[in-house]
């Protein structure tokens, strides 16, 4: 493997990174409809969605 594409990879991981951790600290903008009625959404991954969170006892 070369050493450019070493150097490549490394780049778009840190991109991917910081780019990640921007967007999770983005506040919401005001005036948004309120994601807790939220039921067509089937990604599991959405963490908008209350129903999706899973629930400590």
């Amino acid at each position: 493997m070369s050493i450019y594409a070493i150097i490549f990879l490394a780049i778009m991981i840190a991109i991917f990174i910081g780019t990640y951790l921007l967007n999770k600290n983005t506040p919401k903008p005001e005036g948004c409809d309120d994601m807790e009625e939220c039921s067509a959404c089937g990604n599991f991954g959405c963490t908008m969605n209350s129903h999706h969170k899973e629930e400590n006892n």
